[in-house]
């Protein structure tokens, strides 16, 4: 088995099977891509007494959240990081075409923070 199918295997990133093989994990390379037998791999993690961390990809959240600061006259990026009032940018409204269609874009300025103005509902 190669490394993608040897971290599905054993519910761990692909890149945790690749700081395994920097430690000497028992594998064998062939041409460019490395094989693994997952019984000398399981006996390996257990004599090294490697623990091994799942998993466990966080939840979608069903509706991305528009910040409806983005209406107003300063940068909300710009005010969450502690620059109240006039220190924060200045928004501008740009339109602009991106893939054949028309969209509007604030724009904060100096400080280039922005956001895409969506009308879908």
């Amino acid at each position: 088995m190669n490394r993608n199918q040897l971290a599905q295997e054993l519910d761990v990133w692909p890149w945790d099977v690749d700081d395994w093989l920097l430690g000497g994990c028992p594998a064998r390379k062939v041409r460019r891509e490395w094989e693994f037998d997952l019984e000398a791999v399981k006996a390996w993690l257990k004599h090294e007494k490697i623990r091994i961390k799942r998993v466990r990809p966080k939840p979608a959240s069903a509706k991305p959240v528009f910040d409806r600061r983005w209406y107003g006259k300063r940068c909300p990026i710009c005010m969450d990081r502690g620059f109240p009032g006039e220190g924060a940018g200045r928004l501008y409204t740009f339109g602009e075409i991106f893939e054949g269609e028309w969209h509007l874009r604030r724009t904060g300025l100096p400080c280039g923070h922005s956001a895409n103005l969506k009308f879908v509902e």
